[in-house]
């Protein structure tokens, strides 16, 4: 058949009919991007639409899941992340507990105090410590007043390194400094819910609150930067000088607790030793008495978090990749299928002068157009599905303590696709090659 042209070899088979170009079955070196290859994919896959929606739904849905899973899994590890709120991640703290050990004809059973004298022990000895913040409390909630109103909260006396290791927002004024420490002021940086309690829309900088019949002038207000539970505790706190706390309420000498954070390059448990080396020979306890001073590092458990997801990461890689194996395994068997199906044009196309290499090339290209689209499908969708989450939870202001901000890497997004289209050239290169071998003789022999 003559047309535009171009002679066409017409062939009819249990599938329909199809039409051969007779000048391109001739041996060539043309680019396998010629349109009439492309159109000719096109037909094949649109000749079996069912078997070509089927096996692309499966692909689509191997990398979707891959997509989902990983941007899920980004939105627990920033969930529970952001319960560090903005705190170093090289912090510590440190208090007294009781001996275990007897020492220097000292019984066990002694309690630790950590005084004044082990804070500047430990600032000015201990060479991992960057920076350290004393923290006493008023044991229980104290009673604050202010023009007829009461309610209580927590007091805490800090120094102005606590302000740099533990980060909160500040709404009005400012935190406390150096000067206010060393002056002993009896100034107070209050939190968010505080406020609202006995000043609501008043300006609180310079207003007087009274606490357990002390009264302390407000400089500034913060609001936390972390979420649920632990951000409304912190905005029901009041700050002062600890040096105003000792003094004001008599705990002179005596600290709860020490928060530290551990210099760069220094490792957190050689620094956690060195600190309860020192504090102990202060207050003679054993070098061996492990128990006597009590630590909790915030990088041991920001580490171990981190193990954790990266192993969460591994498995939802492991469940994806597995999932789009299977739809590679399908493709493979899909085109195997096809091969058979279309082994007499195949063999009519050797016998006009095809090259094997060109079969092997347009077996190749069908399995590939099928693996990208199928492919690029699932990832937008994937990306899509996570975004509109993140959006529905920021429109809703639905915070969660252990999930947050879903989001997908783009840069993990295209190699998954990558490693789909790489997937799918694989998959289609063994019929591909069964379909270069086939005899032309056999083939149009063939029922």
């Amino acid at each position: 058949m003559v047309l535009n042209k171009e002679l066409y070899l017409v062939v009819c088979n249990k599938n329909g009919y199809f039409a051969l170009k007779i000048s391109q079955a001739k041996p060539n070196n043309k680019s396998m991007f010629e349109l009439d290859k492309w159109q000719e994919i096109g037909n094949s896959l649109w000749q079996h639409k069912l078997r070509t929606f089927l096996t692309s739904v499966g692909i689509s849905w191997g990398i979707f899941m891959l997509i989902f899973l990983l941007g899920a899994g980004k939105g627990l590890e920033n969930g529970t992340m952001q319960n560090f709120g903005s705190m170093n991640k090289n912090t510590m703290w440190v208090w007294g507990e009781r001996t275990t050990l007897p020492y220097k004809g000292l019984p066990p059973g002694r309690w630790v105090p950590i005084k004044t004298g082990d804070y500047l022990a430990v600032k000015y000895q201990v060479k991992g410590v960057d920076l350290i913040s004393p923290k006493s409390g008023l044991w229980s909630q104290v009673v604050i007043r202010r023009n007829g109103k009461t309610a209580s909260y927590d007091v805490n006396g800090v120094n102005s390194d606590y302000n740099k290791i533990i980060e909160t927002e500040i709404l009005e004024g400012r935190k406390i400094n150096p000067n206010d420490i060393k002056e002993k002021r009896k100034v107070i940086y209050i939190g968010k819910s505080v406020k609202e309690k006995f000043l609501k829309d008043e300006d609180p900088i310079g207003k007087i609150i009274e606490i357990s019949g002390a009264f302390f002038k407000i400089i500034g207000t913060f609001k936390s930067n972390q979420i649920g539970r632990e951000a409304k505790d912190e905005e029901e706190t009041i700050y002062m000088p600890y040096t105003a706390l000792e003094q004001t309420f008599n705990k002179r000498g005596y600290i709860d607790n020490l928060i530290v954070t551990v210099k760069d390059g220094y490792d957190s448990k050689d620094v956690e030793k060195e600190i309860s080396l020192t504090i102990g020979k202060r207050n003679n306890v054993s070098p061996d008495d492990n128990d006597a001073i009590g630590t909790w590092s915030l990088q041991e458990q920001f580490q171990t978090f981190s193990g954790l997801f990266l192993g969460i990461k591994s498995f939802i890689w492991m469940v994806g990749l597995g999932t789009i194996l299977i739809g590679i395994i399908s493709i493979s068997n899909i085109m195997l299928i096809i091969v058979k199906e279309r082994t007499k044009e195949i063999g009519l196309r050797k016998a006009l002068g095809a090259s094997p290499l060109s079969v092997v090339g347009l077996i190749l290209q069908e399995s590939i157009v099928l693996t990208s689209v199928s492919g690029f499908i699932g990832l937008i969708s994937g990306v899509f599905v996570i975004d509109r989450m993140g959006r529905f939870m920021d429109s809703f202001g639905a915070k969660n303590e252990y999930f947050a901000n879903p989001e997908v890497d783009l840069f993990v997004a295209i190699t998954a696709l990558i490693i789909l289209i790489f997937a799918g050239t694989i998959a289609g290169l063994i019929p591909a090659i069964h379909a270069a071998k086939i005899n032309p003789i056999d083939a149009l022999r063939a029922e």
